[in-house]
């Protein structure tokens, strides 16, 4: 049994959502987590104080880092800066 202690934001089908996620995740993880029941492949973001809300675990991490913080603080910076959704922005540092 893994256990989830932190909290991060996920880049999943273009949006970003907040999952459970183990210890050992790190910024720039591939992710497999359930959205809608089916399960959908992601990206670690950011990690996250515990939200109000209940979150549901990851599946599992599948990947070592594909990019680091510094990239995802640029992709938030660009959506401010150009007044455009993070999500947008974040497009920009993902793996094709």
């Amino acid at each position: 049994r893994i256990c989830m202690a932190k909290f991060a934001e996920i880049y999943i089908n273009k949006k970003i959502y907040t999952y459970a996620v183990p210890d050992e995740a790190k910024i720039g993880c591939a992710v497999t987590a359930t959205l809608r029941h089916k399960p959908y492949s992601g990206y670690i973001l950011r990690f996250v104080a515990e939200p109000d809300f209940k979150t549901i675990p990851i599946q599992k991490i599948t990947a070592e880092p594909s990019f680091d913080e510094n990239l995802v603080k640029l992709a938030y910076w660009v959506a401010d800066y150009y007044k455009c959704f993070p999500e947008t922005a974040v497009k920009l540092i993902l793996p094709k």
